[in-house]
């Protein structure tokens, strides 16, 4: 299945609240979603996901894409399959993972905000078979998991496990040895763990800010 997002469109979609499946947006197939409009997505149900296969792949190369759901931003369940994410704006809230694959994970491009319950037990990203970001921007925000990009990235990533939890509307910023920013963002959800991947990671030693305050917390570029 393929959805196509029109260039200047907006399209929601959102369950009722109750369904046989499991997500808003579920396919029995491989499922490629492209184009440069805008696709808002709301898992409503118990247990719902925001984007779902069941052992199929799911391939991203473009659009707007918002989520917010109660289980799984976006999860290609069952046995397993490929999510690969080439480009587009990605933002996703969940209250199970942000991403999930029982397969693994294939970052190309774009740029990707996502967050795990900050209740416990979920990520920002959790694969059965690993993940590799060779492009593109991701913030992963997660409660007590922290599933590290696999050596083979051809783009570098900070990874921090936090002895307590940073506030939601908390302002974080990553600076490099030379007291250069990185990359500021707001924290949409309480959390304490942290994924960052920028093509402007470089090896080194970065530091984490909180509301401009230097941290405790450092880590090096892998």
């Amino acid at each position: 299945m393929t959805i196509k997002l029109k260039e200047n469109s907006t399209n929601t979609l959102s369950d009722g609240g109750s369904s046989e499946y499991d997500a808003c947006i579920y396919s029995n197939g491989a499922l490629i979603i492209e184009g440069s409009g805008t696709l808002n997505v709301y898992g409503n149900q118990e247990e719902g996901e925001g984007i779902a296969t069941e052992t199929n792949d799911i391939t991203i190369n473009g659009g707007i894409i918002n989520i917010e759901c109660q289980d799984d931003g976006i999860n290609a369940g069952g046995d397993g399959g490929v999510i690969t994410i080439n480009d587009g704006e990605i933002y996703i809230k969940a209250n199970g993972d942000g991403i999930d694959s029982n397969k693994n994970l294939i970052i190309n491009g774009g740029n990707i905000y996502t967050m795990g319950s900050s209740v416990g037990g979920d990520a920002g990203i959790d694969t059965d078979e690993g993940f590799v970001i060779n492009g593109g921007e991701l913030i992963a925000l997660g409660s007590d998991m922290l599933e590290k990009p696999e050596k083979d990235s051809t783009q570098k990533s900070v990874c921090f496990e936090l002895s307590t939890r940073i506030s939601e509307g908390t302002k974080i910023t990553l600076k490099n040895e030379n007291n250069e920013e990185i990359i500021t963002f707001e924290a949409k959800e309480d959390f304490r763990t942290l994924i960052i991947c920028t093509p402007k990671l470089t090896n080194g030693t970065y530091y984490l800010y909180q509301n401009e305050e230097k941290t405790n917390y450092t880590a090096q570029a892998e």
